[in-house]
């Protein structure tokens, strides 16, 4: 994101850890935009180059970022105007030639909450006020996280059952403090709760609207112990009593590294709510159920939304398990490898998101 953002006119500075960005110019790109695995990225980008961009853009990533569902994002732009010409290794985008005032656009959102996202994003630059609305939508707190960010630049966004209401012209710079995130905070509480060790991590918002800070509730209910003994500070001690059960419905992300616990808890567990893995960097329905197996357990596909999972041990003898170019699998596998060992095939895909998470993962062991 920090490389596109810069490939489009925008010098983006980082010093002492505070990153510095410039506004107030239409985005123009003077090369191809090399995007990667990231699909969020690629989803952000995408309604506010086709609405505001001053010229045609190319957009070019790994190959499975253009496998991933776009259509539902692609079917509004286009009726404004914009056109998606899929070419080699990316696709050229061409802005809609009158960049409108406001939206009023109905969006499939079945397969992605960032495709309403994006275009709320979008929205809130237009100068006049928008509507979304929507039938169904996967992970919906997500809308309720890009609406709390809306609402910190100045858009006083609203977000009701079905719709989404944006202001337009209110944008204005802020200069804020990123909270942690939850997401990647996920393995190293799972790892307390694999080993019964105590682990302290910071910073956490008890109060965010992150929908991956269901993990504290999910081990909670498990038997793990959850305290916070200062501010934004999460201690997890005691080892899983119990299997999981858990509808990952708004934090679908949580599946691989549960599944990995699953896979080291003392009893059968059941994850739900996972109909939109199969479309994320890689099938994360299918590496989940194979990293189960991997680490001697069991696991059961059902329809394409539940994981039915039973612990067990590993064979003496298995291959180093193949996170297929995902973060996440990567953390899940890191997981699993505290109970029974084993080798990674391509560790660095973890850069995506957590560049350094091997070293701070190996600060938590002590070595």
């Amino acid at each position: 994101m920090r490389q596109a953002l810069r490939g489009l006119g925008f010098p983006l500075e980082e010093r002492d850890g505070i990153w510095s960005l410039p506004g107030g110019r239409r985005p123009q790109a003077q090369a191809p935009l090399w995007l990667g695995a990231s699909g969020t990225t690629l989803r952000f980008l995408l309604p506010w180059l086709a609405l505001v961009a001053g010229e045609r853009v190319r957009l070019e990533g790994d190959p499975r970022l253009f496998e991933r569902p776009l259509g539902p994002l692609l079917d509004p732009l286009q009726a404004l105007g914009a056109t998606w010409s899929p070419e080699g290794t990316g696709a050229w985008l061409d802005p809609a030639p009158v960049p409108p005032r406001r939206l009023e656009l109905r969006v499939d959102a079945r397969l992605s909450s960032q495709f309403l996202s994006g275009l709320a994003l979008a929205a809130a630059a237009l100068p006049e006020p928008s509507r979304l609305t929507w039938t169904e939508v996967a992970s919906p707190s997500y809308l309720v996280l890009t609406t709390q960010w809306l609402r910190r630049f100045g858009c006083a966004a609203e977000l009701e059952p079905g719709q989404w209401r944006i202001p337009g012209g209110s944008l204005a710079p802020q200069d804020l403090d990123l909270p942690g995130d939850w997401s990647g905070a996920a393995a190293f509480l799972a790892a307390a709760a694999a080993t019964g060790r105590s682990l302290r991590l910071g910073p956490l918002d008890p109060e965010d609207t992150q929908g991956d800070r269901a993990m504290v509730a999910i081990l909670a209910a498990a038997g793990c112990r959850i305290h916070w003994p200062e501010a934004q500070v999460l201690e997890v001690s005691g080892r899983l009593e119990r299997g999981l059960d858990a509808d990952l419905t708004d934090c679908p992300d949580l599946g691989p590294v549960l599944a990995a616990l699953a896979a080291l808890a003392p009893g059968p567990s059941e994850l739900r709510g996972l109909q939109t893995l199969r479309l994320k960097e890689c099938d994360r329905l299918e590496a989940s159920a194979e990293l189960v197996g991997w680490l001697g357990g069991q696991a059961e596909v059902v329809g394409d939304h539940t994981l039915r999972i039973r612990p067990g041990t590993p064979s003496r003898v298995r291959g180093p398990f193949n996170p297929r170019n995902d973060h996440r699998m990567a953390f899940a596998a890191a997981l699993g490898g505290l109970r029974w060992g084993g080798d990674l095939q391509d560790p660095q895909c973890v850069a995506k998101t957590f560049p350094d998470f091997w070293e701070v993962w190996r600060g938590m062991l002590g070595c």
